[in-house]
């Protein structure tokens, strides 16, 4: 379990077989292409378009996959409610795991590629259709909004015109402002009508004498008057009927449409393939993009992993290709890329790692110290022996159903295990489901809701464990880089800082002279501490990082008290468990029959429980992570590293492999 050593492929071959060499390596699964170094009369190919027409390609991919994926929901409803015939596509279900393709149906995707294509199209203009009714239905809506303030009006918009001698005005007005219009008749001699509209609006009709229609232009425009832009020859209930008409004349070409899109969920699997296929044509013109090529050669640089020098020496040896190779040990100016080889113990929890920063290249491997940790206090923030037997039991039927390969559903492992964890810590602990150790009459370490000070404590002494262990982890990695002085230093000055403060403070349980040890360790803490800090350093810096570094003290004991977190999750966890336990109990007391109480409880346990678990277990991980980034990488952590993509990681949905058949499982029974 380390990082490890890379190795540099150096080769050159005849540039018209290039392809074929990036298929090989492909198929090896073990090279990443690098940058060649710029050799004179050679140079990059150019393959951007290339890399262009094959991200279109993927792009339409995703529109597939994201539409169906999108209309799926909505499809499911309209199902229910028996406006379309729709039945879903029986999918792997949750936790899936890649399926296996074969090298050779995976290199003859292409055959596919025209008539996928050509389906994704059609599929578009489904999707374009359902744009433009969407258009239209808010066309149409927005015509049944216009018409509210006329719901009441019984004759058609057309007759209100002007005649020879009369002006006629048609609008809304605010419903709050219609008794304004009084003067219409009052100070204009002319007529009106309010029509009670829908909402805030009124339909108003005014008919006045020509001659003074403009007279009150001042008036309308105080009661904010809008003229009725609609024109037609029906009446305001007649055009209403005809847009819902229209809307649901819409809405069945719609569901049509939605119902005609979801057919094409039987080509869900080759998307997936074909995503895949072209991504991996990216990644290759790209890695053709990074070699160096005159007209009839090529010259390329490339990453293998040390372990996999045999097997590639193998292929290149025995292939027909025209080329020459040699694979040498990285220089001193190069960084090859991280490549970290774990146990399927430690593997999952490389996943917690790169998610704060990929490992520096011979960087010490921190997976190790991350996955016992991370166990470790996943079950203290946990602490209940029953939730740790249901996630342990949860999470390991999924992984015997699924047989993740390494890699994959790494959050469902690190659960199992937690869950391992949770359970021993919840023995310890006496806690089962919120019931104590006390109320079912079996042993325990102690109960951390009846006296919470041990666990208080425990997390203190857990997380300065922690800490400590990460400034070894330091400490080894600078006497690695030939600055022993400076890691021993830097570390033992926390040790000897720590025993001293023990020994102050513990004199009164341990002897007086426990108080004379104590000071003399944590001067000599201090004095290394500000030793560590001159390191690095010239003139007046030294001085300067000398009392820095003191002012360290205050953050180690700030990192310190984050640990507190773990006493803060381990309380909650056993705390809102007994909490769901009393209203169980209380509740099923109330009830008039002792069944009905039984099945109550029942109820507002599992309800209960299923909750706390739920939650509890999110925030262990969150947390737990958190510690690992904040308060254990900060003592030796590098990282930036690169991480190791040879040919082929890119694929998301497939992986190159034989799929098993029922004859290799039969043969692999037999040989068992």
């Amino acid at each position: 379990m380390a990082i490890s050593n890379m190795l540099k492929l150096l080769l050159i071959g005849n540039v018209k077989e290039r392809n074929n060499l990036i298929k090989r390596l492909h198929k090896l699964g073990c090279i990443e292409v690098a940058s060649s170094q710029k050799i004179e009369k050679m140079e990059t190919t150019d393959l951007e378009q290339e890399v262009d027409k094959s991200k279109l390609k993927l792009a339409k991919l995703e529109f597939c996959l994201e539409t169906l994926k999108s209309y799926k929901p909505t499809a499911l409803k309209l199902a229910k409610q028996q406006k379309l015939d729709y039945i879903p596509r029986k999918g792997n279900g949750p936790f899936q795991v890649r399926p296996l393709i074969s090298f050779e149906d995976f290199s003859n995707l292409k055959d596919i590629e025209v008539d996928i294509f050509t389906q994704i199209s059609q599929l578009k203009e489904y999707t374009d259709k359902i744009a433009q009714l969407r258009v239209e239905t808010q066309k149409q809506n927005n015509i049944i909004a216009s018409l509210a303030p006329y719901v009441n009006m019984h004759v058609p918009f057309s007759k209100f015109k002007d005649t020879a001698t009369a002006g006629v005005l048609l609008g809304e007005v605010s419903d709050t402002k219609t008794a304004n219009l009084q003067a219409i008749e009052s100070e204009y001699g002319g007529v009106y009508e309010v029509f009670k509209g829908e909402g805030n609006n009124d339909g108003v009709a005014i008919v006045i004498d020509k001659s003074r229609r403009e007279d009150i232009q001042q008036l309308l425009s105080d009661v904010e008057f809008s003229v009725c832009s609609i024109i037609s020859d029906k009446t305001p209930e007649e055009m209403r009927k005809d847009a819902n008409y229209k809307l649901d004349e819409i809405e069945k070409e719609r569901c049509l449409a939605i119902e005609a899109i979801m057919t094409f969920e039987n080509i869900t699997d080759d998307v997936k393939r074909l995503h895949d296929y072209f991504a991996l044509e990216i990644a290759k013109a790209e890695s053709e993009s990074r070699m160096q090529a005159t007209k009839s050669t090529y010259y390329l640089e490339a990453w293998l992993p040390e372990g996999e020098k045999d097997r590639v020496d193998k292929d290149l040896d025995g292939c027909p290709l025209s080329l020459a190779y040699t694979i040498r040990e990285p220089l001193e100016s190069e960084t090859p890329p991280t490549f970290v080889e774990s146990n399927g113990v430690v593997a999952p929890y490389e996943s917690v790692t790169n998610m704060f920063s990929v490992p520096f290249y011979k960087e010490i491997d921190p997976n190790p110290s991350v996955a016992f940790f991370f166990f470790l206090l996943f079950g203290l923030m946990l602490g209940d022996a029953g939730y740790g037997l249901l996630l342990t039991l949860g999470t390991g039927i999924i992984l015997a159903l699924r047989k993740p390969p390494k890699g994959e559903m790494n959050l469902v492992k690190i659960m199992f295990m937690g869950g391992i964890s949770t359970f021993i810590w919840g023995i310890l602990f006496g806690s089962y489901f919120g019931l104590s150790a006390t109320d079912l009459g079996i042993w325990c370490w102690f109960n951390p809701i009846e006296d919470p000070m041990p666990l208080l404590i425990l997390s203190l002494a857990v997380g300065l464990v922690q800490m400590f262990f990460g400034m070894a982890i330091n400490m080894v990695a600078l006497i690695k880089k030939g600055q022993p002085i400076w890691g021993i230093s830097s570390a033992f000055s926390w040790y000897f800082l720590a025993l001293g403060i023990g020994g102050i403070f513990g004199a009164s349980y341990i002897g007086a002279w426990a108080k004379t040890a104590g000071i003399v360790f944590a001067v000599i803490g201090v004095i290394l501490l500000m030793l560590s800090g001159t390191f690095g350093k010239k003139g007046a810096k030294k001085v300067s990082g000398a009392l820095s570094s003191l002012y360290g003290i205050i953050n180690f004991f700030s990192d310190l008290m984050s640990y507190t977190r773990i006493f803060g999750l381990g309380l909650a966890t056993g705390v809102i468990g007994m909490v769901f336990n009393e209203i169980a109990s209380v509740i099923s007391g109330m009830m008039p029959l002792k069944f009905m109480g039984v099945i109550v409880t029942i109820i507002i346990c599992i309800i209960g429980h299923t909750f706390n678990i739920s939650i509890n277990a999110l925030g262990a991980y969150v947390h737990n992570s958190r510690l690992q980034f904040v308060e254990f990488f900060g003592k030796f952590y590098t990282g930036g590293g690169e991480l190791f993509m040879p040919l082929g990681s890119q694929m998301q949905y497939y992986r190159i492999g034989e799929p098993e058949t029922k004859k290799t499982q039969a043969a692999k029974g037999g040989k068992d």
